[in-house]
């Protein structure tokens, strides 16, 4: 490997403003719609630190990359900005040497802060020992690396591996989660004006956020709620968009501009799931099987055992193998079961909820009708009030798997820990169940025109909890009812 390999790709040594020929942030420069992900407020770029930034392809992990160095060059020596794609290197001792190579030339002109951008690192086997080796030899002192990948178990083990936590004695948290754009993000690009308005009643503000969605767990309904119920018709319409496009920027963009979704695009995403289930040595003909039965019973308490059956396949462990792969690469949610009286039990029937809405609409066209337009395939979806009930109950449990993150931001966190759904002695069930100091407190996904006493009869075993409906919005003793569209926003 020779310096000018590396110089290929940072152009910017030679002159800063060469990043704006990147091809990436020209793509994004060409976006109507663009999207700063707000996962960058919450890094520090001048700590000493390896970061690691993970999540599913196609999602913009290395555009904001890009963003990263574009505004660090504005103050920074552009030489002690290093950033390189991973995917073509062969193995660690590549690595090693890249790494030394770009060390050893920035140092002989200063010895400010250097900035090491790796992206795709997963493809590098053992990489955490080339990270390992060039901290061992060079320090942390004025250095800060990245790492961004796809694969959650790789990126995330290894990080922790490496010595002493890197960053840990600054107090920062350094394995990150780039997910598509919450609701609120939506809202924000999508309709500035009603952003303005969320923003006037400080919902932008991440304690207040915090303490008025925490309001709204214990059953008590928020005045703020009771203002934004006059811009309900917005966010509904605003909230078949999203769940249409899944907070893609790239989906977004194509719908903003067409009205419609290409199938290119749809197939764009598809490829990349299937890739990276045989990446690691699975085959894509078991995979579409599996998927088949977890699209039927999406939100179901299932076994790993019945699907096994279901598709005349030898081993439930298989199926369970395959499912964790799907979660690992951001495609699935899996939803345990809590007794109520606050055992968590792993070993019942799991909930399996497709992570995305696009994602979902894509498998779905793909494995049972991949004759038909996907896009319209989406739009039948939503017009079927059963299939989009459980899609908003998924899109719940995503949004609840990121508000918690908000309570607990730790490199531990982990939504199983908190996050279950369960059943009453009479066989009710309540959608989810979250996991507190005080014991346990139920989310129902109600999403249709009336609310009956019978709907509450669940939740109301425990100590307070939310119903989420369709158009209803009340206080019933200790639930709090609200719309889909309006809960939303406080995550």
């Amino acid at each position: 490997m020779d310096f000018q390999t590396l110089q290929k790709q940072n152009p910017w040594w030679e002159n800063p403003l060469r990043i704006n020929e990147d091809n990436k942030l020209m793509e994004l420069e060409k976006f109507e719609l663009r999207w700063t992900p707000r996962l960058l407020k919450h890094i520090d770029f001048e700590k000493n630190a390896v970061y690691s930034i993970r999540g599913p392809r196609q999602i913009g992990k290395t555009t904001t990359l890009k963003i990263v160095i574009r505004n660090i060059l504005k103050t920074k020596p552009a030489q002690n900005i290093f950033y390189f794609a991973c995917d073509n290197l062969k193995d660690n001792l590549q690595l090693s040497e890249i790494l030394e190579l770009f060390y050893e030339r920035v140092r002989t002109q200063n010895q400010e802060r250097v900035y090491i951008f790796l992206d795709e690192i997963s493809y590098v086997k053992d990489w955490q020992k080339a990270v390992k080796h060039f901290i061992d030899l060079k320090g942390s002192q004025n250095i800060t690396i990245t790492l961004t990948g796809s694969d959650i178990l790789d990126l995330k083990k290894s990080s922790e591996r490496l010595p002493g936590r890197v960053g840990e004695k600054e107090g920062v948290s350094s394995n990150k989660i780039l997910l598509p754009m919450k609701f609120s993000e939506f809202i924000e690009i999508k309709r500035p004006n009603l952003h303005e308005k969320i923003k006037a009643l400080h919902l932008d503000e991440h304690t207040t956020k915090i303490k008025e969605f925490q309001d709204i767990l214990n059953g008590s309904l928020p005045q703020s709620v009771f203002t934004l119920s006059y811009i309900q018709p917005e966010l509904d319409t605003l909230l078949d968009e999203y769940l249409t496009t899944g907070g893609i920027i790239l989906v977004m963009n194509n719908f903003y501009k067409t009205r419609t979704i290409s199938l290119q695009i749809y197939e764009l995403y598809i490829k990349q799931i299937f890739a990276d289930v045989t990446r690691v040595g699975r085959e894509e003909k078991t995979a579409k099987l599996i998927l088949a039965s977890i699209l039927k019973r999406m939100g179901t308490p299932s076994s790993w055992n019945a699907i096994s059956k279901e598709n005349d396949i030898a081993s439930a462990q298989t199926i369970e193998q395959y499912a964790y792969i799907l979660r690992d690469i951001f495609a699935l949610s899996i939803c345990y079961k809590i007794d109520l009286d606050g055992t968590p039990n792993y070993a019942a029937n799991r909930k399996l909820y497709f992570s995305n809405s696009f994602i979902y609409t894509a498998l779905y066209h793909a494995v049972f009708d991949p004759t038909k337009d996907p896009f319209l395939v989406s739009q039948e979806i939503l017009l079927n009030p059963e299939r989009k009930s459980i899609l908003i109950e998924a899109l719940v449990l995503n949004h609840l798997n990121r508000a918690f993150y908000n309570f607990l931001p730790s490199d531990l966190y982990d939504p199983s820990d908190l996050l279950f759904y369960s059943k009453t002695k009479k066989g009710q069930e309540i959608d989810f169940v979250v996991r507190t100091e005080k014991g346990l407190q139920g989310i129902e996904v109600k999403y249709q025109n009336q609310i009956k006493a019978g709907d509450l009869m669940g939740i109301k075993k425990l100590r307070s909890g939310i119903i989420i409906s369709k158009n209803t919005l009340e206080q019933r003793d200790r639930i709090a009812l609200i719309p889909a569209s309006l809960f939303l926003v406080y995550i």
